[in-house]
C-alpha cells in the first residue's frame, strides 16, 4: 500500500517545458548558437535533462555550461510568477492529502520551488518536505536524495512511489527501493523499464 508519494517538480507538478523552451531558444539565438527546427525536438532534449540539453546541442564549445547554468536559474528565480501548476497534478496532490497521503516534492531546482513556486501555485498547503538542488544530493536517478528522506521521516520505501515525468526519476525511486512511476504525457519513453507507466496523471489514483 502507498502512503507517500514523491513528485518531481518541473514538468510533473508545474507546466514548466514551454518556459524552458522559450529560455532555450532566447539564449540561443542572442549568441546565435544551434537549436533544433522545430519545438517537439527541442522538448525532447529537455525531457533528458536541462544540463543533457545544453551538451547535446553541443553549446559547450561556444559558452561555458557555467554561463549557462546561471543565466537559466535567474530567470527561473524572476519569472517564478509566470509558471503554473498542472490542474491533473493539483488534483492528485488533494486526492492524495484527502486520503492521508503524505506527498513530498523532489526537485533538480533551486529553493525559488519551496520559497516562491509551491506557494504561488497554491499548492505548499499539500507539501510535507522539498528536496531541492540547494541540498547539494547527487542527481536523480541517483536515490541519495529519496535515502535522505527515507530516514529523516522514518519512512518505509515499499509504502512509497516516486513521480515523475521523466524516466530518471522513476528510476530514482526504484534506486531508493521505492515504486517509480513515468508519467509519459508524450508517449516518448514507452520502452521505459519502470514500474508504473501512465499517460493520464490521474490514472496514479489506481496504485495508492
Amino acid at each position: 500500500m502507498i502512503k507517500h508519494l514523491i513528485f518531481d517538480f518541473d514538468g510533473t507538478i508545474s507546466d514548466s517545458y514551454p518556459h524552458f523552451a522559450d529560455f532555450f531558444r532566447k539564449f540561443g539565438k542572442e549568441r546565435k548558437l544551434p537549436l533544433p527546427e522545430n519545438d517537439f525536438d527541442l522538448l525532447k532534449l529537455l525531457l533528458i535533462s536541462i544540463k543533457d540539453a545544453f551538451f547535446m546541442l553541443g553549446w559547450d564549445s561556444y559558452v561555458p555550461y557555467s554561463v549557462f547554468e546561471q543565466e537559466y536559474f535567474a530567470t527561473q528565480r524572476e519569472k517564478f510568477m509566470e509558471f503554473r501548476a498542472f490542474p491533473e497534478a493539483v488534483d492528485l496532490l488533494k486526492y492524495a492529502t484527502e486520503k492521508g497521503i503524505d506527498c513530498y516534492v523532489y526537485t533538480h531546482s533551486g529553493k525559488v520551488v519551496p520559497e516562491k513556486m509551491l506557494p504561488n501555485m497554491g499548492v505548499d498547503l499539500y507539501i510535507t518536505f522539498t528536496i531541492d538542488r540547494s541540498m547539494d544530493f547527487p542527481g536523480k536517478p541517483a536515490p541519495d536524495a529519496l535515502l535522505f528522506l527515507i530516514d529523516k521521516f522514518g519512512l518505509n520505501p515499499e509504502e512509497c512511489m516516486m513521480i515523475g515525468d521523466r524516466p530518471i526519476d522513476a528510476l530514482c525511486g526504484m534506486n531508493a527501493g521505492m515504486k517509480g512511476c513515468l508519467w509519459d504525457t508524450y508517449g516518448i519513453f514507452k520502452d521505459a523499464k519502470t514500474d508504473f507507466y501512465v499517460t493520464r496523471l490521474e490514472d496514479v489514483k489506481k496504485f495508492v
